[in-house]
């Protein structure tokens, strides 16, 4: 029964946040104002001209194309410099993206991109097959968590913060559910998932507090890419500082359940190996672990945003500035900040989850019943 009631309120929160309340319309996506016409989708016939000439830019690729679209085959010109970045030289049997636009009464077409989405359906497709063959059950309900975590924020927090709501309230209430569906799909309504549930809602807050203080303490305005400059002349009313914070909030959520779930299992093994063993004996043992996992969570979490802002990092080395001076430019102290504030809400999480899970399991106040996947463990009481 428990179980029934914990699977339907996490269904409940899941179709009020990802069904109900964006069907009202409360929730609403604008269209942003850039005019870039309207898009479609092409498939490349034939190249019937391919010039490459030399001008003051480089060498100029000039290519004439028939393209598909809309089951109508139109002519396009493709103008490219070798060498520039995202330029590409049509071939046959390419899927691009193809823009329309109304010119003086004439439709002119251009090739924008190449169409990704097979590739990306494949790849998706080879992910989640590779999680339901080596995980087996649980490996399925994780992928299924994962789904719930994606309409979770496009369907919810990114509408939210166009209708404008606070990026900080709509991360956190994101959040909440997204943490609810994963460890309660993912690893099954145990006391193990519960203990994780109160170390990942403790931690995530405290990484909120801190990234609140952080971003104020380092004058950061939430504009320190390109991307939130854009979205700040597209949008009126939306917060860039609010959006940092929600970003880190987000982007901290995945690393804490990982410490959680770990960690509170790893104190609920060791009690079920030597069901003697006091509070403070189980939180000294479980810390030898976590200890481990501080390391190497860390280090994958800077390792993940030094790749990802990998460009920026290069930009900025080649400028010959001191480290201190670096630092100081609002887009590489954003990602130091990002970063930091993500490491210190994991390296807190490790305590907080074992001490948590600890006095529980240690103090007999809940039982060390294992989780829905198979296992079962008798409960030694106390003489």
């Amino acid at each position: 029964m428990t179980r029934l009631i914990s699977y339907g309120v996490v269904a409940f929160m899941v179709l009020v946040f990802v069904v109900f309340l964006p069907a009202t319309g409360a929730l609403d996506v604008p269209r942003l104002p850039v005019n870039v016409g309207d898009i479609h989708e092409g498939h490349v016939v034939e190249v019937v001209q391919d010039e490459l000439q030399q001008s003051q830019r480089g060498d100029v690729r000039r290519q004439l194309a028939n393209i598909e679209v809309d089951g109508q085959v139109v002519q396009v010109e493709h103008v490219l410099v070798e060498g520039s970045a995202g330029a590409f030289p049509l071939e046959p049997g390419d899927d691009v993206l193809v823009v329309a636009s109304e010119i003086n009464g004439q439709t002119t077409y251009y090739v924008q991109d190449r169409m990704r989405r097979t590739s990306i359906w494949v790849l998706s497709l080879g992910f989640a097959l590779l999680v339901v063959l080596i995980g087996g059950r649980q490996g399925a309900l994780s992928i299924g968590a994962l789904a719930i975590s994606f309409l979770v924020i496009v369907r919810f927090i990114v509408p939210a913060i166009f209708s404008g709501w606070d990026p900080v309230l709509a991360a956190i209430i994101g959040s909440l559910v997204i943490m609810s569906a994963s460890l309660v799909i993912g690893h099954g309504p145990s006391t193990k998932t519960w203990i994780a549930f109160g170390g990942t809602a403790i931690a995530l807050a405290l990484t909120g507090a801190i990234a609140v203080f952080s971003v104020s303490f380092s004058h950061l305005t939430g504009l320190g890419d390109e991307d939130s400059a854009t979205l700040q002349t597209l949008v009126q009313g939306v917060s860039a500082s609010g959006l940092l914070l929600g970003g880190i909030i987000i982007g901290a959520l995945g690393v804490l359940d990982d410490v959680t779930t770990t960690q509170a299992s790893t104190v609920m093994e060791i009690h079920r190996a030597n069901r003697s063993l006091g509070p403070m004996q189980l939180f000294g043992r479980a810390m030898n672990v976590g200890r481990d996992h501080i390391a190497s969570t860390t280090n994958t979490l800077v390792l993940a945003y030094a790749g990802a802002s990998l460009p920026l990092l290069m930009i900025l080395a080649g400028q010959g500035q001191p480290l201190g001076t670096l630092v100081s430019y609002e887009q590489l102290a954003t990602e130091v900040v990002r970063t930091l504030v993500g490491s210190i809400g994991i390296v807190a999480a490790v305590p907080i989850t074992t001490g948590l899970a600890a006095f529980l399991v240690g103090s007999r106040i809940v039982s060390d019943e294992d989780d829905e996947f198979g296992h079962s463990h008798a409960v030694a009481t106390r003489s």
